[in-house]
């Protein structure tokens, strides 16, 4: 399943829990051995795989333990500073919204 933009959240979850699952599976781990890899208990994991509204830092450890890491990097890519505020001389990121919509 391809995860839109318009792919309701329950439906991203899960996806991403099936997807975790066949990781696991290709590397020929048991729910259990992953598990203790990641650092997790194994009903935690369990409620990853079956979409059950993981936390972030869960997602990450079991990342970490199936060597996908990485993966999170395409996820959510670094933003460089764009030329405009390289023009307009700021020396630091911005760190808050103007609250209009350009």
């Amino acid at each position: 399943m391809d995860i839109l933009q318009t792919t309701r959240t329950p439906a991203v979850l899960e996806e991403l829990g099936r997807r975790i699952e066949r990781l696991r599976l290709r590397r020929n781990l048991s729910l259990a051995q992953l598990a203790e890899e990641a650092g997790v208990g194994t009903a935690t994991l369990q409620r990853l795989e079956s979409g059950s509204n993981p936390t972030v830092k869960t997602l990450v450890q079991v990342l970490r333990a199936l060597h996908r890491l990485a993966d999170l990097d395409a996820l959510v890519q670094e933003v460089e500073v764009s030329p405009f505020e390289i023009s307009e001389g700021r020396r630091t990121p911005r760190r808050r919204a103007s609250g209009s919509r350009g």
